[in-house]
């Protein structure tokens, strides 16, 4: 067992604020801008920026570096699953709204227009996590959920970085895209609250995923930290099946389904899948894998 590297006082600081500095500055550059979709964007690359060398300043296990040809192919397949969010986005917009609009006049449901815009971020920021948590919960406890939603694409990365975020299957991103736009639609969010909200979840989503020392006291309470969500994909099953908030721990912290402590491994299992493997988990796991899946095809009378 290796000894651990020395921490130096500024990075003991970075460990502490990096977390709500960096939410607080892609928050405050989209706000400086048009408050578009195009701000949005311009904000996310300088968040990625920034975790990445975080991930080379303060490193949560240093031996996780990746080569250039991890990163690359991390950041090709976050691009594939960036552009489809935004095609599934769209028809959940499209098909969505009209259906939604109706209902939300007949409940006679409305959106806080009057409140400030980060209230009203902040606001679709915590009500579209909260739909999502159970959604996350359902794929990690039903085997046929989680092979429908391709889950385990996600998981099966060992070493888990900020690029991470946009490894998914997409099967999963028909359940991703659809609580932003579910919370928006039904109460009638307004574009520039969807915006910002959307500036918000994918940074902090980032930073969960990210290979950072991340512990800022009272605030990791509410807001998940990439210790936090690290044990989330932890290669044990029971590991693995705590801190479902993907963005709001405080979730987990009141629902039961909280834990910490180190990880030292991530993944579905002792090994990792090929690329292809990946691709194709809904319809076959890897023996050595450990997940809702294949559980549910162990025990007797189980499908999966």
């Amino acid at each position: 067992m290796t000894a651990e590297r020395p921490v130096s006082r500024a990075q003991r600081w970075t460990e502490r604020l990096a977390h709500p500095l960096l939410l607080t500055g892609a928050y405050l550059l989209w706000l400086a801008m048009d408050r578009g979709f195009e701000a949005v964007f311009v904000a996310l690359v300088g968040a990625f920026a920034v975790l990445m060398l975080l991930e080379a300043w303060v490193p949560a296990m240093p031996e996780w570096r990746l080569r250039v040809g991890q990163r690359l192919l991390l950041a090709a397949l976050y691009l594939m699953s960036f552009a489809l969010s935004g095609v599934f986005t769209a028809i959940y917009e499209t098909t969505l709204v009209q259906p939604l609009a109706a209902a939300r006049d007949v409940f006679g449901l409305g959106w806080p227009d009057g409140l400030p815009v980060l209230a009203q971020v902040l606001l679709l920021f915590f009500a579209s996590d909260f739909v999502y948590y159970w959604i996350h919960r359902a794929i990690h406890r039903w085997g046929w959920l989680w092979k429908a939603s391709g889950h385990g694409f996600h998981h099966a990365f060992q070493n888990l970085h900020a690029l991470n975020v946009g490894t998914i299957h997409p099967f999963e991103l028909v359940f991703l895209t659809l609580p932003m736009v579910l919370v928006a639609t039904v109460f009638g969010a307004s574009g520039e609250a969807l915006a910002g909200a959307t500036v918000l979840v994918v940074v902090n989503t980032a930073a969960a995923h990210a290979n950072v020392r991340m512990d800022t006291p009272v605030f990791n309470w509410v807001f998940t930290s990439a210790n936090q969500h690290r044990r989330h994909h932890s290669s044990e099953f029971a590991v693995s099946n705590t801190n479902f908030g993907c963005n709001v721990i405080l979730w987990d912290r009141l629902l039961g389904t909280f834990s910490k402590g180190d990880v030292r491994q991530t993944g579905i299992g002792p090994g990792e899948p090929t690329l292809w493997q990946k691709f194709m988990l809904p319809l076959r796991e890897p023996e050595f894998a450990d997940t809702a899946a294949t559980r549910a095809r162990r025990r007797p009378g189980g499908a999966g």
